[in-house]
């Protein structure tokens, strides 16, 4: 048996490291994995290119119809295509395709014209279908000027937007009437609460008050957006406070309407305020005792207010004022106050007014009062309205009062207007006595 010799014994400086087997086979194994990923991923990727893709039938725009179909539904006569020759219709290999003539453009209808009447001497105007009229207020149509124009803006479609359109509001409609004239012995209160948006504790204390009131709102308060939505919100109803020029040196405050100003510059501020008061339903002055006495600028504001369909209440500052009168002649419904309830804003005298305003509702019917945010106003009003109620006093809204004093809508203009109770009293004139019991409020 043959020897087996043992190695040779290795130098020391010569050293040997050998890798392990396992980490051999680990290496080869990764290496055939990603040659089988990269062969897969070429595979997948010719695969794909061979294949046609199919257009989708739902992004193919449609085929126009045959020429001769649109001849058909072309007014007048077309001519008919050309035939081609006999020679060549007899062979099948050449079809000839001669393309109809492109019809003419057909003409927009013109605006109907309606003939003047004969007992009548206005230039004849343009009547406006019934969905591109003016927003009727409560029955009543527009007046023909304003219809004529609108008429010729909505036919033409050429003419330019005046800056002023850019920035005008939505035009609210006038609200359905909410009380009609009173069948019975209930008399009619409408409460106007003045200057709200600046005081933010005032103004919610007064949204809180039993109503329905109407809250009129400045516009240039910092708060005014949203304490009119919550004024919307809470059931009363929102009237712009729009300030105006008073005589003497008192400030009525930015962006109001001054007598020296233009008719667009007018009509921009005018904008700029009812943009400020969301969901107002009509206006109102603030201050105003000179500019309510101006015709020409009443009659711009008026005009621009019966173009939106606004209602407007004079809060009659001067006894010179013409807003309400000027307002009829412009077809906007309107009317006036009666009284001031806190001239003297002390509870007592507060008090009084209230009760002088219930007897003058419940002898005419209607009485219109005015107060503002003072604390003894909102403290008294708080005390006396629920009590007034209990008495048969009936709370309405002004666009309300304006319908049962006729001077809105159907009965707009027929001489039934009725834009106040009466003068307002002095602070010191009370109201004649009245022998019916209606006239004398129950005590609680």
């Amino acid at each position: 048996m043959p020897a087996i010799e043992p190695p040779a014994p290795r130098p020391a400086d010569r050293l040997e490291i050998r890798p392990r087997r396992g980490r051999r086979r680990s290496r080869r194994r990764t290496r055939r994995l990603v040659r089988a990923a990269l062969s897969v991923g070429f595979a997948l990727l010719l695969a794909l290119a061979m294949l046609e893709p199919q257009p989708s039938l739902e992004r193919r725009p449609s085929q126009p119809p045959p020429a001769r179909e649109l001849a058909l539904e072309l007014p007048g006569a077309v001519p008919a295509p050309l035939q081609p020759p006999a020679d060549l219709a007899s062979s099948a290999s050449l079809v000839a395709v001669v393309p109809l003539p492109a019809p003419p453009p057909l003409a927009a209808p013109a605006p109907v014209v309606s003939p003047p009447a004969a007992n009548d001497g206005a230039a004849a105007s343009l009547r406006l279908p019934p969905g591109d009229a003016r927003p009727r207020l409560s029955g009543d149509p527009p007046p023909p000027e304003r219809a004529a124009a609108t008429a010729a803006a909505t036919v033409s479609g050429s003419l330019p937007v005046s800056p002023i359109e850019l920035v005008r509001p939505v035009p609210v409609a006038f609200p359905a009437p909410l009380v009609r004239r009173p069948r019975g012995p209930r008399p009619a209160l409408t409460v106007i609460i003045d200057d709200l948006g600046l005081n933010g504790p005032a103004t919610r204390r007064t949204i809180r008050l039993p109503g329905p009131l109407t809250l009129a709102f400045l516009p240039y308060g910092e708060s005014t957006p949203e304490l009119a939505r919550e004024a919307k919100a809470s059931g009363h109803e929102v009237f712009l406070h729009l300030a105006m020029e008073p005589l003497g040196n008192e400030d009525p405050g930015p962006m109001a309407l001054l007598s020296g100003l233009g008719s667009e510059e007018l009509r921009r501020r005018l904008h700029w305020a009812l943009g400020r008061v969301p969901g107002a339903s009509g206006v109102n002055n603030h201050m105003g005792s000179r500019l309510t006495a101006d015709p020409r600028a009443m009659a711009v504001v008026m005009d621009e207010l019966g173009r939106l369909g606004l209602p407007f209440v004079d809060s009659m500052t001067t006894g010179a004022s013409v807003a309400a009168r000027v307002a009829l002649a412009a077809g906007v419904p309107t009317t006036a106050r009666d009284l001031f309830l806190d001239n003297d804003p002390v509870p007592a005298a507060i008090l009084a007014q209230l009760e002088r305003a219930e007897r003058l509702a419940r002898r005419t019917g209607s009485a219109v009062a005015i107060g503002h945010p003072y604390p003894a106003t909102l403290q008294v009003l708080a005390d006396w309205l629920p009590g007034a109620v209990a008495r048969g006093l009936v709370l309405v809204p002004a666009t309300a009062m304006i319908e049962l004093r006729g001077c809105a809508g159907e009965l707009l203009g027929r001489g039934g207007c009725l834009l106040r109770a009466s003068g307002e009293p002095d602070t010191g004139e009370a109201l004649p006595g009245c022998a019916e019991a209606d006239c004398r409020p129950a005590t609680p």
